[in-house]
């Protein structure tokens, strides 16, 4: 076969394999960035399931508790900015049946500050990404001290306000005293690569109180 016979053979292989080569390569990132989204979403899902447990556990006074909650079970601290975000602060009676934390630990005695469970959560920011945060959970360890955990990372922002229950259908309207109902709002940006960025998941959840006083 001649040189020239060669270098056409090359070139017309090329014309042909490329393409199709390409379109497989485009195939894989976008299938990435769907599975890394999808995975997102359910750590998302996820880190709102421990906060709406928390909210529906606080206040909670068990049955042959000789206590008597005599603080807020409820708190909601508003951060200074978007970037600072909201915070929580959750406290109840340990349980009757078995219960955890959001760190997984099952509530018990010597998890308690002042004979109550405590859980906080929280935005810290990420040392790996100036442009996001974490979202954090803090509990109580076994002798009785503060301990915190990252539950979820990429997060732009954290909202959480009371809101009155007969505004939802229309714009939630947000209450400075407790209502018994809650909104958080949670906003994360997943990271599919460094040039491409995901589209951000925002979402919404209303989690109200089972116990302990309110005004609707």
């Amino acid at each position: 076969m001649s040189l020239l016979a060669c270098l056409t053979a090359l070139t017309l292989s090329t014309i042909l394999l490329l393409p199709p080569a390409w379109l497989l390569h485009r195939v894989l990132i976008y299938q990435s960035q769907i599975e890394t989204r999808f995975l997102q979403q359910q750590n998302v899902d996820r880190s709102l399931e421990l906060i709406s447990r928390a909210i529906q556990g606080a206040g909670y006074q068990a049955t042959t508790s000789k206590y008597r909650v005599t603080v807020e079970s409820i708190k909601i601290q508003k951060g200074s900015s978007s970037r600072s975000g909201d915070a929580i602060v959750l406290t109840q009676d340990i349980p009757d049946q078995l219960g955890y934390d959001c760190m997984g630990n099952a509530l018990t005695r010597e998890r308690t500050i002042k004979q109550q469970a405590y859980q906080r959560f929280y935005l810290e920011p990420n040392r790996h990404d100036s442009r996001t945060q974490k979202l954090m959970c803090q509990s109580v360890d076994r002798q009785g001290r503060l301990h915190q955990g990252e539950i979820l990372n990429n997060v732009l922002s954290l909202q959480i306000d009371w809101v009155r229950a007969n505004s939802l259908t229309h714009q939630p309207e947000i209450s400075r005293t407790s209502t018994g109902l809650i909104a958080i709002t949670l906003r994360v940006q997943p990271q599919i690569g460094q040039n491409d960025p995901a589209r951000v998941i925002e979402q919404t959840r209303y989690i109200s109180q089972r116990h302990g006083m309110y005004n609707p």
